[in-house]
């Protein structure tokens, strides 16, 4: 199949939306199928000094982008999303795929059969009337969330539309073979425990920055962040020797340090804000950190939390602690650092896991198998 993917990502930049729209272009494309992505040029919110897109996001060369100009007035975001529509149509596609809501929404009026996803509820005004009228086009052919408590909402507002809701998790490469872990300078003498991710309000530094001083005797190794927020908890944990801070790598750079670690953590809170802290995710989140952590056979420690039990299952392949209690994320990190075996075993699980259910590859396929049975 021919399949144009619509996206309002910033690339390249450090956004997990960015991402997420890379890695299932290439899966896409893995899959057989070709693939063209269309994102506005962006070029003032840019992660600068990038040569190579594809090298920065540890993906394939194995589709083509299309920047659009992103014209600097009001009404912008629909302006974008006609002309995504327009360009789609001159390439013929056979599916639109889109993260973005207008351009899924002028490509249905185009007549092209569309799978628009979504990761959080649809807000304001504008948005929700094109989300309505959207849903009630026969060219939207599904509509993908990523969590069951995201389609249980979608499916109670909009029971019309429920049969046509797709669940499928964020998800992971493989680690390849070749990928040799980082050395640690204290690893195999004291406990090695990572957080790979953004550090916006309720991603779970405010776990970290209080279990650390209890734990003195393991290392927390924090990558990632915008450079705001990094300083922001540098300064407020500045007395905590055993937390190390690396800022921003690119996403292909990371699983090198995933792989040295003992222990990884997802310290989800309740409420979290999305990129720019407009909105809260918390109910809807499926973190990318998770399957990634999954595919380097790591031991997990996670926030119990409903929308994380669809995938970690309690002493399964992960240990899932109550995100407002401190003491139960020190017990369980104690837990871990004393007894190897569950550390391997909690691991070797969540690898399985992954390997039969979170591959980019494996989401693409079931979505793409999915449709063609419609």
């Amino acid at each position: 199949m021919k399949i144009v993917y619509i996206a309002t990502s910033t690339i390249p930049s450090r956004t997990a939306n960015s991402i997420h729209v890379m890695k299932m272009c290439q899966a896409f494309a893995q899959n057989g199928h070709e693939v063209t992505l269309i994102v506005p040029d962006n070029q003032a919110n840019c992660e600068p000094g990038i040569e190579d897109v594809f090298d920065f996001y540890g993906v394939e060369r194995c589709f083509e982008i299309l920047y659009l100009p992103l014209l600097p007035v009001k009404g912008r975001g629909l302006i974008y999303g006609f002309q995504a529509a327009k360009e789609t149509k001159e390439l013929q596609p056979d599916i639109v795929y889109g993260r973005d809501l207008p351009g899924g929404f002028f490509a249905s009026l185009l007549k092209l059969p569309v799978i628009f996803e979504s990761h959080a509820p649809i807000e304001g005004f504008v948005y929700s009337n094109i989300f309505n009228r959207l849903i009630q086009r026969p060219e939207l052919m599904k509509l993908v969330v990523i969590t069951h408590a995201l389609k249980d909402y979608y499916s109670s507002r909009y029971p019309f539309i429920s049969d046509r809701i797709v669940v499928a998790p964020d998800g992971a490469d493989p680690v390849p073979d070749d990928v040799i872990p980082v050395v640690l300078p204290n690893k195999g003498k004291r406990l090695q425990v990572g957080y790979v991710g953004h550090l916006y309000n309720g991603k779970g530094m405010e776990i970290i920055s209080n279990l650390a001083p209890r734990c003195s005797w393991a290392d927390f190794h924090i990558i990632g962040g915008l450079d705001n927020d990094i300083t922001y908890w540098k300064r407020n944990t500045g007395n905590t020797k055993n937390i190390l801070y690396y800022g921003y790598l690119p996403h292909s750079k990371t699983v090198s340090y995933t792989l040295a670690f003992d222990v990884v953590l997802v310290p989800n809170q309740k409420q979290v804000s999305a990129y720019g802290g407009e909105s809260d995710i918390g109910k809807w989140t499926s973190p990318m950190k998770i399957f990634e952590y999954m595919a380097a056979g790591k031991p997990i420690i996670c926030s119990d939390i409903p929308v994380l039990r669809e995938v970690l299952v309690d002493k399964q392949n992960a240990l899932l602690c109550d995100p407002e209690n401190i003491d139960s994320w020190e017990e369980a990190l104690i837990t871990l650092s004393k007894n190897e075996h569950m550390r391997i075993q909690l691991g070797d699980t969540a690898q399985k896991h992954f390997a039969r259910r979170y591959s980019w590859y494996s989401r693409a396929e079931k979505l793409l198998m999915d449709i063609s049975t419609k």
